[in-house]
């Protein structure tokens, strides 16, 4: 049975917006340092070490070199005793998978925005992009939020950098765009059900 297109409400735009600042958001934090030296989770400035999603950098201080820096680059690391297991920071894979679904929510939500008939993929793409996102969060906060204890006991003197807070306002950013998918998926349900009664009066009036 065919349906007409219908636009969507302004919901499903603005569920749009949300999606793509988060997932830009969750994008930059999966490629901080050392891919963007300059984003990272934490940084210690007495020893002046920048951690990020998949590795870590070291200025010269630290690594013997009397110019430069030291980089370190895998899926899964660890570094002494302040972030000790590589399976921690190796399931930190999931920011960047994160962000992977949350383009592919994203695109899903254009689609929507012009026809209203996709609405039921948005929904679904959009919950289960933001059910990665609380993982990751929860993940990043207790892994660097553990790691900042540590290295302020040990007077390291830790400091919060770009990507930490990205993750945070990513992961609200899909929360928020949860209740706004959710009224365009009703309007396309209700849309949908409102033509096949129509349709139906029609033949039988044919």
């Amino acid at each position: 049975m065919a349906y007409r297109t219908r636009r969507s409400p302004l919901s499903l735009t603005l569920a749009a917006v949300a999606v793509f600042i988060a997932t830009l958001f969750f994008w930059l934090s999966a490629f901080s340092t050392p891919f963007i030296k300059h984003i990272h989770y934490i940084h210690t400035r007495e020893n002046d070490v920048r951690f990020g999603n998949f590795g870590w950098c070291a200025e010269g201080a630290l690594t013997g070199l009397i110019q430069g820096q030291r980089c370190y680059q895998h899926v899964g690391y660890e570094f002494g005793r302040w972030i000790p297991h590589k399976s921690a920071t190796g399931a930190l894979i999931l920011v960047a998978l994160t962000a992977a679904f949350g383009t592919f929510a994203f695109f899903s939500l254009l689609h929507s925005a012009a026809d209203l008939r996709s609405g039921a993929a948005s929904f679904f793409l959009t919950i289960f992009t933001s059910l990665l996102a609380t993982i990751s969060f929860l993940l990043v906060v207790i892994i660097f939020g553990v790691a900042h204890h540590r290295f302020d006991d040990d007077s390291l003197r830790p400091r919060y950098g770009a990507a930490f807070v990205m993750v945070i306002l990513g992961w609200l950013l899909y929360l928020a765009a949860i209740p706004l998918v959710v009224i365009g998926w009703f309007r396309e349900r209700h849309y949908r059900n409102t033509n096949i009664t129509t349709h139906t009066t029609t033949a039988v009036r044919a």
